[in-house]
């Protein structure tokens, strides 16, 4: 006889022999029990945790000489067929391969037909949702009006990808994913009925390996069993699956909670030339900090979500008090962050993994942002330096425009209609701020890159205007803000009311000082000693535009005029 592949050896014949289903298997069993069977079913689930077999098993049940009945005797010729896949009433038929709409019609045309022995004629489609639009709507006038004779069994891994209308014709079971312990039972039953030596630890970490997927299992099973000569090793079957131990993952930890550098890189390095695999080295990183959270939280009940074996969960308690929750917090998103670079190829896997581990050193030494922002905070609370006034030895800065463009000469403040020696307060028409909340012009100068980022944030072209000015002085809680006499627009836009009322807004959110703000215009000295002296323009030359242009210039910021037709 040929040889079977465990997974075809040992594939399920009843419903008892269903690993990890129970809820679906007593739900199935009572329906047969109490003949309350649909006409379709619809298995979903990840790949390889019994969907076809419990299918076949169903129709077994279904056409087995004494039923239908939960427990088929697999003796008859029905179940013996069915066990062969030979039958000529269950027909198994793979969605990905016949998927047309010529396929679903010549299955219209068999359904007519009797059973030629069993009880029922029964499709089990797998993969369903593969079938084309057209295919479906082909197989939806068969399962509104099925004949009596007829059952369906829908199996597909991406139920999502099934027309509603299809959905809501079957009776849905959603299989779930088997668990570790489950596996590795399973497994040890299948070992000692090959008679197979082995480790449990090996059928531990091959179970771990499936993800769930007893098919899986089985599989690399079977490839272990003709990989080891004597006995299945842990170490074979990590050096086959290119996993790291237990032990070297917990090697690794101690190596960081005492920051040995040149032990976490010789153990990289030596797990690089053995041939493992970085990508899994990194996922059982992730799963080790996690683990070790989980343990260090607590709780009853907790150690039944850690999947590890018993001597590994009494080691990583061991290790809960090496490391604060914070720092675990930290090196789960830098354990994260590794997994989205190892796919995106950034760098070598071996460098990607040996910067994360390094990182992980030197997670102790970081201090929170509220620790910093309290430890840089002055003790009064605000700006550094005195308030009010300047430092002794210093007068009213002047701005130097020298780097602006058409400004290379020494400035003067001008303000508007009004005469220099008029007080900002007075122009502004507001009260003189107190001297306790009063800031001085080094406060504004320290907060100003802030101040004009949030004014951005809030409103972009306001602060594109501001970031052509600077404080100039501060007088009676008013801070000036000088700008070039050349962008006498960005001072006409900056002084409406609910702009200049949202860089008084930026300052005191800044600062936690209210203020008041004037917008002046700067001029070189020797422009301003002239300006007394010039002549008025005409009226006539004085370039006055419509009230029209100049309504439009006030709705659309930023416009300017480029020419003027007379």
């Amino acid at each position: 006889m040929s040889y079977l592949i465990f997974a075809r050896k040992f594939r399920p014949q009843t419903f008892e022999e269903v690993v990890g289903q129970e809820p679906i298997v007593t739900t199935l069993k009572n329906a047969i029990r109490q003949e309350r069977i649909p006409q379709s079913f619809l298995f979903s689930g990840p790949r390889g945790i019994g969907k076809t077999s419990t299918a076949r098993i169903l129709a077994k049940a279904l056409n087995c000489q004494k039923g239908p009945t939960e427990e088929p005797c697999g003796k008859c010729v029905s179940c013996l067929e069915i066990t062969q896949a030979n039958s000529m009433d269950v027909l198994e038929i793979d969605g990905a391969s016949n998927r047309g709409i010529d396929e679903i019609r010549n299955l219209r045309e068999t359904v007519k037909f009797n059973p030629t022995s069993g009880r029922f004629k029964i499709y089990i489609i797998d993969e369903v949702h593969m079938l084309t639009t057209e295919a479906f709507n082909a197989l939806l006038k068969t399962l509104e009006e099925p004949p009596a004779h007829v059952k369906f069994v829908f199996a597909t891994t991406e139920s999502h990808k099934v027309p509603l209308t299809i959905l809501s014709r079957c009776q849905r079971f959603n299989f779930k994913r088997i668990s570790t312990q489950e596996i590795a039972r399973k497994l040890g039953e299948i070992a000692k009925a090959e008679k197979l030596k082995f480790d449990a630890k090996a059928l531990f970490q091959i179970a771990k390996a499936s993800e769930g997927a007893l098919r899986d299992a089985e599989s690399l099973l079977d490839q272990l069993a003709s990989f080891s000569e004597e006995k299945i090793k842990e170490e074979d079957v990590l050096k086959a699956l290119g996993l790291a131990s237990e032990e070297v993952y917990f090697t690794l930890l101690d190596a960081v909670s005492r920051q040995d550098v040149p032990k976490i890189f010789s153990l990289i390095n030596d797990l690089y030339d053995g041939g493992h695999d970085m990508v899994y080295f990194a996922k059982g990183l992730l799963e080790l900090f996690r683990n070790l959270l989980l343990i260090q939280c607590g709780g009853e009940g907790i150690e039944r979500f850690v999947e590890m074996s018993e001597e590994g969960l009494e080691e990583l308690k061991k290790r809960r008090v090496n490391f604060k929750r914070g720092e675990l917090l930290l090196a789960l998103s830098l354990m994260g962050n590794l997994q989205g670079q190892l796919r995106r190829n950034l760098a070598p896997p071996k460098l990607l993994v040996e910067t994360a581990v390094l990182k992980l050193i030197h997670v102790g030494n970081l201090e929170t942002l509220e620790s910093l922002k309290t430890s840089a905070q002055p003790a009064s609370g605000g700006f550094s330096g005195p308030t009010g006034t300047k430092p002794s030895g210093q007068g009213v800065r002047k701005p130097d425009l020298s780097a602006r463009p058409g400004a290379s000469k020494p400035a003067a403040l001008r303000t508007a209609d009004a005469e220099p020696e008029t007080s900002p307060a007075a122009i502004a028409g507001v009260p003189a701020a107190s001297g306790d909340t009063a800031l001085s012009l080094n406060d504004a100068e320290a907060a100003w890159p802030r101040v004009i980022e949030y004014v951005k944030a809030k409103r972009m072209s306001v602060g594109l205007f501001l970031s052509e000015s600077e404080p100039v002085e501060i007088q009676d809680g008013v801070i000036v803000l000088g700008l070039p006499a050349e962008f006498k627009f960005h001072k006409d836009m900056l002084e409406k009311d609910s702009n200049r009322q949202l860089v008084e807004e930026a300052f005191q959110v800044v600062s936690g000082k209210r203020v008041r703000v004037q917008i002046v215009t700067t001029v070189p000295e020797e422009e301003e000693a002239g300006a007394a002296t010039a002549p008025e323009p005409a009226a006539e030359d004085s370039g006055a535009l419509p009230e029209i242009i100049t309504q439009a210039l006030e709705i659309f910021e930023g416009a300017k005029v480029i020419r003027k037709e007379m």
